[in-house]
């Protein structure tokens, strides 16, 4: 995908979800400012790299794959819930930035 229509995609998306954010928030407004390039950036990172996200599934993982999957996913749920309570901005911050964490992780891998 050229570089430009990536971009272009991630901003869009980046926008979509702070306005959404805005929309249920009644306070946090720098956070919701946060989420444009956070987004801007997950997504950006996810189209570059989309065919190593799409290969995470084709595979077949090992059980301590497995358990790794299973707690780094309890731990993000949880969190991010407790997180979506405190306020919306918030929660969708927290779940960009783990999203994020693994975005940067597959793309590290996806380079070596």
């Amino acid at each position: 995908m050229r570089p430009a229509l990536r971009y272009t995609i991630a901003v869009g998306v980046g926008l979509v979800v702070t306005v959404l954010a805005a929309e249920f928030a009644t306070t946090d407004h720098l956070i919701t400012l946060s989420l444009v390039p956070l987004y801007s950036a997950l997504t950006s990172m996810i189209l570059a790299h989309k065919e190593q996200w799409l290969s995470l599934s084709r595979g077949s993982p090992t059980r301590s794959a497995w358990k790794r999957g299973a707690i780094i996913g309890g731990v993000g749920a949880f969190t991010g819930s407790l997180l979506l309570q405190a306020s919306i901005p918030a929660g969708l911050a927290g779940y960009g930035l783990m999203i994020l964490g693994i975005a940067g992780t597959i793309a590290e891998f996806n380079d070596s």
